[in-house]
């Protein structure tokens, strides 16, 4: 077996020095680390055995060949107290089965029949921009993003109180389980559920969330429109291909939950980046509105426009290098692991930064350097599959993938089809990882005219 580098661990004083380091500034933290004992190294701290893993050859491993021996951490079961046993959170067989129930929704036949929803969505949102309007992109595309969720979830036919009361209170509850996870007294008494004032407040949103969705379902079924195309009719319809059976509401429910999450928030702080980043580089901007006006002209963009949009996808692939929403995952070990020789005990957990990972220079040249061209470099081909995987990887894989690279495009092209943002002059921010990579400081953006 291969020795594992290891930090220095004593006891309760080496927990009380580097702790907070590693959960405050968990990325500097685990760069020095890594930087200091290798790809693959033990950190442990007293009572649990943990190894930051950022060796390519590893990670798909561990995603794949080897995935039945780990499951999710302890920051799930706080979660699960949200999401329930959606997609995200479940583990095994439960894990399988979903993913063989929601698969269909995601087809890449399906995912096209909403490119008109996501354009149309991000056109509402900037039809009552002007020239000269300053605008919060963080604000901005979260309202698209919503949209977006809630029209191919729910169906734009299915408007009202019970669609407003979800998108205003989601938010709302995302952003109390984040404040929670930042703190492990808050996971604790989440997950023993003592109600201290904010579990309380999470309880509370929560039955709100669920009461409206349940609500939502049964009016579907009794409804029994078989002529729907959105995500919660497929879902209610939906049979596992091996067992014949279908979800229940509290399944379904709990999906409904997961695709509010996953289906806004990445792609919220994504489309965030991105323009942030076509702001910081004006040779870029100008490559990018030219393709759009060329493709696209004034146009409303369409799902077939999405294959003919290259330079746009290279800078949302890019942006999704340099600043990748699912910047850090864990895995817990049920049994003795041992990959390439080198053995992980079991209970013990895997740390992987995919931040560091993108912006190692041992795949990505100038890596800390936002170079859209890069992905037409005949040599990045050659890139280990692990040394870049914005969507994560094996059966865990973000199943909405797909959606994302749709919404992402549109989204982009549609406001570049009928504005030009333009960043403060001098303007810069940096990274606040918490559950997701979102900007330190909000983006405000200028609105131009076109040239």
């Amino acid at each position: 077996m291969k020795v594992i580098p290891k930090r220095k661990l004593v006891p309760v004083i080496t927990d009380l020095r580097e702790y907070r380091q590693a959960a405050v500034n968990t990325i500097s933290y685990t760069k020095k680390m890594v930087e200091r004992y290798g790809d693959v190294c033990e950190v442990s701290f007293t009572g649990v055995k943990n190894y930051f893993i950022h060796d390519p050859e590893v990670i798909k491993e561990v995603l794949t060949t080897q995935s039945g021996k780990f499951k999710r951490t302890y920051l799930f079961r706080a979660f699960r107290k949200f999401l329930g046993n959606g997609l995200f959170t479940s583990d095994g067989d439960d894990h399988k089965q979903q993913r063989r129930l929601i698969k269909p929704a995601f087809h890449p036949r399906r995912i096209e029949e909403y490119g008109d929803i996501m354009a149309k969505c991000a056109l509402d949102e900037i039809k009552n921009w002007n020239v000269g309007d300053t605008i919060n992109i963080n604000q901005a595309m979260t309202n698209i993003t919503l949209k977006v969720i809630t029209g191919t979830l729910f169906g734009s036919e299915l408007q009202g109180v019970a669609i407003e009361k979800v998108k205003r209170t989601m938010p709302v509850v995302f952003e109390v389980m984040i404040n929670i996870i930042q703190n492990p007294v808050y996971v604790f008494c989440l997950e023993k559920e003592i109600k201290i004032p904010i579990v309380k407040k999470f309880f509370r949103l929560k039955e709100e969330m669920v009461k409206v969705i349940h609500e939502i379902i049964s009016s579907y079924r009794k409804d029994e429109n078989n002529t729907r195309t959105d995500l919660l009719t497929m879902l209610i319809n939906a049979k596992d291909e091996e067992t014949g059976l279908g979800m229940n509401d509290e399944q379904i429910r709990d999906e409904v939950l997961t695709f509010f999450v996953a289906g806004h928030e990445t792609t919220t702080l994504a489309l965030t980046w991105t323009l942030y980043l076509i702001g910081k580089h004006p040779e870029i901007a100008t490559a990018f509105y030219e393709e759009v006006k060329k493709v696209i002209g004034t146009r409303l963009p369409t799902a077939q426009d999405y294959q003919l949009l290259l330079h746009t996808k290279n800078i949302f692939k890019e942006s999704l290098r340099v600043y990748p929403p699912a910047w850090t995952f864990a895995r817990e070990t049920t049994e003795d692991v041992v990959i390439k020789d080198y053995h992980f005990p079991k209970g013990s957990v895997l740390w992987t930064i995919t931040y560091l990972l993108h912006h190692n220079e041992k795949y990505f040249h100038d890596a800390e350097q936002f170079i859209p061209s890069r992905w037409d470099d005949e040599k990045i081909k050659e890139l280990p599959k692990y040394a870049y995987f914005p969507f994560g990887g094996g059966n865990r894989m973000c199943i909405g993938e797909g959606f994302a690279w749709m919404e992402g495009i549109l989204v982009l092209a549609t406001i570049a089809s009928r504005f030009r943002l333009q960043l403060p002059k001098d303007f810069s921010t940096s990274i606040n990882p918490v559950f997701s990579l979102k900007t330190k400081d909000e983006i405000l953006m200028t609105v131009q005219r076109l040239v």
